[in-house]
């Protein structure tokens, strides 16, 4: 059977520990909703990270290379997709 130990603490140290712990939860909480949520990138981004011009970019969509999605007028692109695109056209060695 585990037994129970008892630990003294002065209060402000308590205090500091519960507020560490709140930060450390607080700074988990954000990294997952980060993660949940995808980057986009709208199309002036995409067009500096991959150097083309609209044309360009525009065949990319039109030709299926590039999945984009519309909302309100706006194109965005997945920063996933542009990761993906860069490596799988990569002639290097990896």
């Amino acid at each position: 059977m585990k037994e129970n130990k008892i630990i003294l603490m002065e209060y402000e140290h308590l205090e500091e520990l519960v507020k560490d712990v709140r930060e450390v939860k607080e700074l988990v909480k954000r990294q997952k909703q980060e993660r949940l949520v995808p980057k986009l990138l709208r199309t002036d981004e995409v067009k500096k990270i991959l150097k083309l011009k609209d044309s360009s970019l525009a065949t990319l969509r039109q030709n299926g290379t590039l999945p984009f999605t519309k909302v309100g007028g706006t194109i965005y692109y997945l920063l996933q997709d542009i990761l993906e695109l860069i490596e799988n056209n990569y002639s290097g060695k990896v």
